[in-house]
């Protein structure tokens, strides 16, 4: 079975303010002008997602929010408190641990835990700034299958791509 995985990593946020925690940034105005922008891009990929994962912080469910909100057909929004600032042998083990239900799965999640998953699903190691979305594409009846090198890169989109 193929399995479609989007690693998102969350639009621009506010600078840190001293009274604000981390977890509660909100989106910049660019970053909302990010989001909207990449769910668009969302919409317009090929496949029709059966889930969202997302770190409960508020810069990523606003991230996923602009997603949700640009598709037609409605992907569970699923809040997961492990990805708030996972690290990559995490983020590898929540993979393995998504719902085999779910054949079209998205993650939006922080750096660097969402791009050292990438490093390891597809042995690339290119940036993630903030609402780069990167589709991949896995053969295996279950997301424990996962492992090292095994998904292939079928798109790697950033914020002023061109093309």
């Amino acid at each position: 079975m193929v399995r479609n995985l989007l690693l998102i990593r969350h639009a621009e946020a506010e600078f840190p303010a001293e009274k604000k925690r981390d977890f509660e940034r909100s989106l910049s105005p660019n970053g909302m002008n990010q989001a909207l922008i990449l769910g668009n891009h969302v919409k317009d990929l090929p496949i029709q997602l059966d889930a969202i994962y997302h770190s409960p912080a508020e810069r990523t469910l606003a991230t996923s929010l602009a997603i949700v909100n640009a598709l037609e057909s409605k992907p569970r929004l699923m809040d997961a408190e492990e990805l708030y600032e996972a690290t990559g042998n995490l983020m590898k083990a929540f993979v393995n641990r998504m719902d085999d239900n779910f054949q079209n799965v998205a993650i939006v999640a922080h750096n660097p835990g969402i791009s050292e998953l990438h490093n390891y699903l597809t042995r690339k190691f290119d940036g993630f700034v903030t609402s780069t979305c990167v589709w991949l594409t896995c053969e295996y009846d279950s997301w424990n299958h996962l492992s090292e090198n095994s998904a292939l890169q079928k798109s790697f989109y950033y914020p002023g791509q061109i093309g």
